[in-house]
């Protein structure tokens, strides 16, 4: 009996830990949701996973969209704070996409803002980076066609792109922004990419348009701009042209009277959409 005894103490102490020694079930962390995707025509509220985390955009598609049509596309970027559908409506480059036949994507920043510093915040230029292989992929967005745009805070991550992606831009539009990521001393754009902007001389910003418009100069290789006065029923506007490195060009609206704002042809000397289409148009990557 006493050797029963001892056996079934020690049967005891084995259970006791094993039991101990087996962790808990733990419920599966819950799945990032995405919306479903069809591509067509019209209007779309996606999503893609980047870096574990789900990063939404919206997506117009002109009607004349079919499977297999490859086309050009047109990256824009909110300001601070912003949505994709501040985007849209600030640039109202939907319906300009309908006439002229390319995809425009409204994308979302983080936080409601774009990064525009090189270290630390949230992987906005990798999100980027991911949504061009997307689009080019599954949408039909012509890599040698891609272009991008944006008002205030997008328009600083607009410039950032120029070095961070490098070679996946045709040509950048910034609207009402400036530099903010590179130091005085940053090295040269390799390779340089068309740029167009739009500023306004009573814009809150407007004491940063000299150190922004001399620095690119400076980073594209960029000669002394040619200079041309644009006068119309809305006003009057100064364009500025130079010729850049590997033949590029700058060219910069200078808009009079007109503040933080997107010019339009209703209210201003110049209408940015159509200018900055027919940019788009005559600088396709080579």
């Amino acid at each position: 009996m006493k050797h029963i005894a001892v056996l079934l103490t020690l049967a005891t102490v084995l259970t006791g830990c094993a039991a101990t020694g087996t962790p808990p079930e733990t419920a599966p962390s819950p799945a990032v949701s995405l919306p479903p995707e069809h591509p067509g025509p019209g209007d779309h509220d996606l999503a893609l996973l980047h870096d574990g985390v789900r990063r939404d955009y919206r997506l117009h598609a002109p009607p004349d969209w079919t499977p297999g049509t490859t086309l050009p596309l047109v990256l824009v970027f909110h300001g601070q704070p912003g949505k994709s559908a501040d985007a849209e409506q600030t640039s109202k480059l939907s319906p300009v996409a309908d006439a002229k036949g390319f995809l425009v994507a409204y994308p979302q920043g983080f936080g409601d803002r774009w990064n525009t510093a090189r270290s630390g915040g949230a992987d906005d230029v990798g999100f980027i980076g991911a949504l061009l292989d997307h689009l080019v992929r599954d949408w039909g967005a012509d890599p040698k066609r891609t272009y991008a745009t944006g008002f205030s805070n997008g328009a600083a991550f607009t410039y950032r792109l120029a070095r961070d992606l490098p070679g996946r831009f045709g040509a950048l539009a910034p609207v009402s922004g400036r530099i903010e990521t590179e130091p005085d001393n940053a090295a040269p754009l390799a390779p340089p990419i068309p740029l167009l902007t739009f500023q306004g001389s009573v814009d809150r910003f407007a004491g940063s348009w000299p150190g922004t418009n001399n620095q690119w100069r400076r980073l594209a290789g960029c000669g002394e701009p040619a200079v041309h006065t644009l006068t119309g029923p809305h006003g009057k506007a100064h364009r500025y042209t130079a010729s850049c490195g590997s033949g590029t060009e700058h060219v910069v609206y200078s808009v009079i009277g007109m503040g933080h704002e997107w010019p339009d042809g209703g209210a201003h000397p110049v209408d940015a959409n159509t200018l900055i289409w027919e940019f788009f148009l005559t600088h396709p990557l080579p």
